[in-house]
């Protein structure tokens, strides 16, 4: 290859060099990876090829399908710096070369420099060797709007290429995490207009072409859905009762602390001794904190599910300003507009269920690698890139973008795709956080910055490609 350091259209062809060089540091610092208690479960259902918690077992079977054990985690920590560095490396440096043609040499290389600096986001670096399926969906999510976006501006054939990889991440993504469920079904569209979009074509070959990205969507999907059936067994949907089970019981319990209405007027069975027991252990921080008060959590324990659901919808009728309040403050934290010190910022080493861990072939422990790592959060997490309400400003000011930006219409609309997937996956918390953990919004900080790099790299040019 050979770079023109006159011409930045041409010197965005180091990006991805960059990326790689980014995903090899990544890769040398965390391997094998830092694993939690909930990766310690996975590990294990694993080792098992059975279902023992609520997760959803995807994870589990890649990790079965990867050898277990540290080889999997150090294959995860691979496929995560790679598909994420070397996804938004290449969006970016195909869109700098897209949208060239009309711009001099001094905003070609502020947007190439722009471009470089959201590449090099310290947060990212940072969260790529975590093994954490919040991570894996990141990872699978951003390589698939990359490999769309790189699609729309590719020949015929290359661009069905990169659009069915994307549609197979996609289908795997809508396994990975419960958001996947709705967010791969909107982003699908990114690869269907970027192939399907070609200018050249009849109505009928575009919308033949859209069927079958469609179909190698939904095949995808259910060969998958059946492989995983067959090797983690016993999953069936526990990752969707017990989440929401545990998302009425922070509600009620968040409701009945904050809410001023005399206890014998509450809508839902609860002494005066049980109501403090619940005040005195409740956080906006995570439903966790409930246990720690033996009265508390056994209130809740010993509500059956339709009880609980009736006291839900109770509590949201009747005590509506209270229910409100606990719902937005539990979403501000989430958005670390209080900090994220009390949030799991960042997560090193590998420590959990250690009977899980050992029959996993895991050893626990922490090394000089994790130190450092965890110095340098400790360095940023005061930073506003550490912050996702930033993100979430930064999405919303994208939106803005789309409508007044000069851009070429299959951009404006894969972007504006993108801008809805990544919305919907914000909002999705509003109604479901159950804990303000850093990891659970990581997924919008590459989308986010993806979708920055296409409007900082093709603003201002109306020019298809194809």
């Amino acid at each position: 290859m050979t770079l023109s350091w006159n011409d930045p259209s041409r010197a965005a062809r180091a990006l991805p060099w960059l990326g790689m060089l980014l995903a090899a540091a990544a890769i040398s610092l965390h391997s094998p990876g830092h694993v939690s208690m909930d990766t310690s479960v996975q590990l294990y259902e694993a080792s098992l090829g059975k279902s023992v918690s609520w997760n959803p077992p995807f994870m589990s079977a890649l990790m079965r399908w990867l050898g277990g054990g540290e080889l999997a985690t150090a294959s995860l920590v691979f496929f995560s710096s790679v598909l994420i560095y070397l996804g938004l490396s290449a969006a970016a440096a195909d869109s700098l070369q897209a949208g060239a043609g009309d711009r001099g040499r001094a905003s070609g290389w502020l947007r190439l420099l722009l471009c470089g600096l959201v590449l090099l986001n310290p947060v990212i670096f940072l969260y790529v060797g975590i093994v954490w399926k919040d991570v894996l969906f990141a990872s699978v999510t951003t390589a698939a709007a990359s490999l769309a976006l790189v699609a729309a501006n590719a020949a015929p054939g290359r661009s069905f290429f990169l659009a069915s990889v994307s549609v197979l991440l996609l289908a795997v993504s809508m396994q990975v995490r419960q958001q996947g469920v709705f967010m791969a079904p909107v982003l699908l569209l990114m690869p269907i207009i970027a192939f399907a979009g070609y200018r050249g074509w009849p109505p009928g070959r575009k919308r033949a072409a859209a069927l079958a990205l469609a179909a190698i969507f939904v095949a995808t999907l259910f060969a998958t859905k059946a492989m995983v059936g067959v090797t983690i067994v016993g999953a069936g949907d526990k990752s969707s009762s017990v989440g929401f089970r545990s998302i009425m019981s922070f509600d009620v319990a968040g409701t009945v602390a904050r809410s001023d209405t005399p206890t014998a007027s509450l809508p839902v069975a609860i002494t005066e001794q049980q109501r403090a027991a619940v005040r005195r252990v409740y956080s906006s921080l995570r439903v966790d904190y409930l246990l720690a008060d033996p009265e508390a959590s056994e209130w809740l324990r010993a509500m059956g599910d339709e009880q609980r659901k009736a006291a839900w919808l109770a509590l949201a009728r009747q005590e509506t300003g209270a229910f409100l309040e606990h719902k937005w403050v539990t979403f501000r934290t989430v958005l670390g507009l209080n900090g994220v010190e009390s949030c799991l910022p960042i997560y090193i080493g590998v420590d959990g269920n250690s009977d899980y861990l050992r029959a996993a072939g895991v050893a626990a422990g922490r090394d000089g690698r994790d130190r450092a790592v965890y110095d340098m959060a400790s360095y940023f997490d005061d930073w506003l890139i550490y912050r996702h309400w930033v993100y979430v400003s930064v999405l919303l000011a994208g939106m803005v973008a789309l409508a007044v930006v000069r851009l070429p219409a299959k951009t404006r609309l894969m972007a504006g795709v993108l801008a809805l997937a990544t919305g919907l996956f914000y909002l999705s918390f509003l109604p479901t956080a159950i804990a303000c953990d850093f990891r659970y919004l990581f997924t919008g900080i590459p989308l986010v910055s993806l979708l920055a790099m296409v409007l900082v790299a093709r603003g201002g040019h109306a020019e298809e490609m194809r």
